[in-house]
């Protein structure tokens, strides 16, 4: 079990599932109303409209530096653009002569427009600079065909100790745009192995570089204070406390709390200027041509620039929720401690307490799991869940199992009950009737050998009605066909005339006697098919085909298979067989009663089956004699 958990607690899909949970669980929780808390950030958004009249990306990039100055004159706390410029601006001036030289061998020279104009990147480094903006820069594992990026060192204290997203490459904004902007940061969107975003690192590493996230660099403009240490931060104040990769769960606000304006109203001058006083901007795209969408952990598409206004408003507003590593470890050994309990209170076939115990570990962890999340921590409550769910299954795989060992030994002990009651009971038969012992191992053998030819054939009619465990059963019982004997007096049982018309009604009783001693010997036992079978035996093997037996007078398959069967195994082995009232038959002289017996005494299906197999019948018949008895 220990061995499992290990295993678990490298499992993906463990994770994954552990993942599914933290989605359930944040859905069902009624987390503080955000009524006493305010946003601090705003975006403003190259929304549809914005395109509509600046058209289609990329802008110009005077365009872009009259956006950030029209945001700058507004006075936020910080600018940041989550949005990357690799390449040189195509429609600057400079640009454009050059384009005409080298595609169309054009000279084109703009003399018309000052100097100061002829390049967009210029215009736009300059804005950057001077209103401090961040520039947002994108990481990655793949090679890309840009030049190395050349990033400023993020001045940081002890992350050594954090286990960091990783990456060798990243995209970054042209060379005089990165070095005109005085802050950068990663504007990553960590998704999960299933789409959804559910947690983001405030810290990256790229190379040997650590890289701040874009929300944790627009924090460092309005507190330069800021100081980190290993997975806390002091920020504003507060101090936060992450994962040990310095991620923490987004707490997603509704709808109507995240602010945005209109790129292009803010540049037609419809935007109330104190809007923007004193928040965080970001600007971004909620564009659908420019595909920054996400998946939220409750289904909603996002777009990348909601995600950092979450980073920024839950740490701010302490809304963050973590999920230390260590609870994984400390769940799978409590899992593993209570299925160690678990099995001990099998073993000492408690189950009252194991009932107790399981439901008990549940609602507590369940209640557990509620209240801090309440308090800003998951506590990975799958890596509980499911070893504590595997023991359980294990405990129950092992109950059957102990349970089906505990019957298999009742039914093997009640099965040796059985055959040492028939045993006694079949001795009483044979000290009471001289002639019953080799003839009650002839007939159990003829039963079996004529029920097991009929089931191996298996186009007879009958053999759907037999298997292996009731001819065994019908082996068993045979020999309590005649148990009812043992009530008839000696001097009929053992008289060598024929009998008398009163003394044959006496005979003719003991089947009834017989079902009745069997039905006394079992009282104190449940029924089951071995009991009805033996009753059958015993009650029903006089009866005949046309329905003149004894002594019910039933007909056909009212008859039970094991009857009928008994009824042909007992003629058979009386003709045969010398008795006190009689000499024995000859086979041939046998074999012509039974075949006039056919439809008459005996079941005509029987007797066909018989017919086949009679020299094996034969040799059972001259090998248990009485003399070899």
């Amino acid at each position: 079990m220990v061995l499992t958990n290990i295993i678990l607690n490298k499992s993906e899909s463990l994770h994954q599932l552990n993942n599914k949970l933290y989605d359930y669980i944040v859905t069902k929780i009624d987390f503080p109303d955000t009524k006493d808390k305010k946003t601090h950030t705003i975006l403003v958004d190259i929304d549809e409209k914005s395109l509509k009249e600046f058209g289609q990306w990329p802008w110009p990039r005077v365009v872009m530096a009259n956006l950030i100055q029209e945001i700058s004159a507004d006075h936020p706390g910080a600018i940041g653009l989550d949005i990357i410029f690799p390449e040189k601006d195509r429609t600057s001036p400079k640009n454009i002569a050059s384009f005409y030289r080298d595609y169309f061998h054009l000279e084109k020279s703009i003399v018309s427009l000052p100097s100061a104009l002829l390049d967009n990147d210029l215009i736009f480094a300059k804005v950057l600079k001077d209103t401090k903006s961040l520039v947002g820069i994108n990481l990655t594992p793949y090679p890309l065909n840009y030049d190395e990026c050349k990033i400023p060192p993020f001045s940081v204290i002890q992350t050594s100790s954090l286990t960091l997203p990783s990456y060798s490459y990243a995209l970054c904004n042209t060379n005089i745009l990165q070095k005109s902007a005085p802050y950068i940061g990663s504007i990553n969107t960590n998704t999960e192995a299933d789409g959804i975003i559910r947690r983001m690192p405030l810290l990256f590493k790229y190379k040997e570089q650590v890289i701040p996230s874009f929300s944790l660099s627009l924090l460092s403009i309005i507190d330069p204070g800021m100081t980190i240490t290993a997975n806390k931060f002091t920020i504003l104040d507060r101090t936060i406390i992450t994962n040990n990769d310095s991620s923490f769960f987004l707490h997603f606000y509704p709808d109507n709390w995240y602010r945005k304006i209109s790129a292009v109203d803010l540049l037609k001058g419809r935007v109330d200027s104190s809007i923007l006083q004193g928040k965080i901007v970001i600007v971004g795209s909620s564009a659908v041509g420019l595909h920054d969408h996400l998946i939220r952990t409750n289904g909603v598409k996002t777009i990348g620039s909601k995600i950092h206004m979450t980073m920024i408003d839950n740490l701010i507003n302490d809304d963050i929720i973590i999920e230390p590593l260590k609870y994984q470890y400390i769940n799978i050994v409590i899992a593993t401690l209570l299925g160690l309990l678990l099995l001990y209170l099998l073993i000492k076939n408690q189950n009252i307490l194991m009932v107790i115990l399981i439901l008990g570990s549940l609602v507590l962890y369940t209640f557990a799991t509620y209240f801090m999340l309440l308090d800003g921590v998951y506590i990975s409550s799958a890596f509980f869940y499911i070893p504590f769910l595997l023991s359980f299954i294990f405990i129950s795989i092992s109950f059957m199992i102990i349970d089906s060992y505990h019957k298999r030994l009742y039914g093997e002990e009640l099965d040796r009950s059985h055959v040492a009651l028939l045993d006694s009971m079949v001795h009483v038969a044979e000290v009471h009737d001289i002639e019953t012992g080799a003839h009650i191992i002839r007939t159990k053998k003829y039963i079996k050998l004529l029920s097991e030819h009929i089931f191996q054939q298996k186009k007879h009619p009958y053999y759907r009605q037999l298997s292996k465990s009731s001819i065994e059963m019908m082996y068993r019982t045979a020999p309590l066909h005649d148990i009812g004997k043992v009530g008839i007096p000696d001097s009929i049982l053992k008289k060598p005339e024929r009998l008398s018309f009163l003394e044959y009604e006496v005979m003719k009783s003991h089947p009834d006697l017989g079902s009745h001693i069997i039905r006394n010997a079992m009282k104190s036992y449940e029924e089951n098919e071995f009991f009805i079978m033996a009753i059958n035996i015993a009650y029903t093997h006089h009866e005949k085909w046309d329905g003149t037996g004894y002594p019910q007078g039933l007909k056909k398959e009212e008859i039970p298979l094991e009857g009928r069967l008994m009824a042909l195994a007992d003629v058979y082995d009386a003709l045969v067989n010398k008795r006190v009232y009689k000499k024995a038959f000859s086979y041939e002289e046998t074999y012509t009663i039974i075949k006039e017996g056919r439809g008459v005494h005996f079941d005509p299906l029987l007797v066909d089956a018989f017919f086949e197999i009679k020299e094996k019948m034969r040799e059972i018949s001259e090998y248990y004699t009485d003399e070899h008895n």
